[in-house]
């Protein structure tokens, strides 16, 4: 399997994409049970669905998320060994080769690199998860715990291993996906709210001041 298998396979559908913020902790997974869904690294194991496609970043994530999610995308070189893919490679794997395999700093920006044949590298995999929602034809994209902040002091869903914490950083480079995929794809972008307003039904989030 290659990255241009998958090329419109959810045309002008919507896709939920799942990042790892503790807004998950505030949704049954039965709600995802007819949807389309995306995962980033264990956003979907963690909560106890098995998504159509999870993207990661890292090869020990993709390896171990082969064998709970159907199709797992990942980069053809490791994001923190720069490593090529060590051994066989899964059916279920695809390998997506950069142009370039720089860590992204802050100003990284997918509106002045076209990448018309492989998926985004960001600072974040929700990045690569994002693009490839629209790489497979998404009409639209609902984000879900694309956070960028803590509710209630929690940074992640219950359960979900410890990670960077750059809100910052990830909260402009989402908004720049964000248009990039409006512009590139005319998908549409949109965050859901497990709460019956953004008052948080009394749950406090806090997220970056600048």
């Amino acid at each position: 399997m290659n990255l241009d298998d998958l090329r419109d396979e959810f045309r002008h559908q919507t896709v939920w994409v799942l990042g790892s913020g503790p807004s998950l902790n505030f949704l049954d997974k039965n709600f995802f049970a007819d949807k389309i869904v995306i995962a980033t690294n264990f956003a979907g194991s963690t909560i106890g669905i098995e998504p159509e496609v999870a993207f990661s970043h890292y090869h020990q994530n993709a390896k171990q998320l082969s064998e709970v999610s159907g199709i797992v995308v990942t980069l053809a070189r490791d994001t923190v060994t720069q490593a090529a893919w060590a051994g066989l490679v899964p059916d279920n794997v695809v390998l997506v080769d950069q142009l370039s395999y720089d860590p992204p700093g802050s100003a990284w920006n997918p509106l002045t690199i076209h990448r018309p044949t492989t998926i985004a590298y960001g600072s974040s995999s929700l990045h690569g998860a994002m693009h490839l929602a629209s790489f497979m034809g998404a009409g639209s994209i609902v984000l879900v715990g694309a956070d960028c902040g803590t509710i209630d002091g929690e940074h992640r869903v219950a359960g979900y291993p410890d990670g960077h914490k750059l809100w910052s950083l990830y909260n402009k480079h989402h908004q720049l996906m964000k248009t990039y995929l409006e512009q590139e794809y005319g998908t549409m972008v949109y965050s859901l709210n497990p709460f019956i307003n953004l008052n948080l039904e009394g749950h406090k989030f806090e997220g970056p001041h600048a």
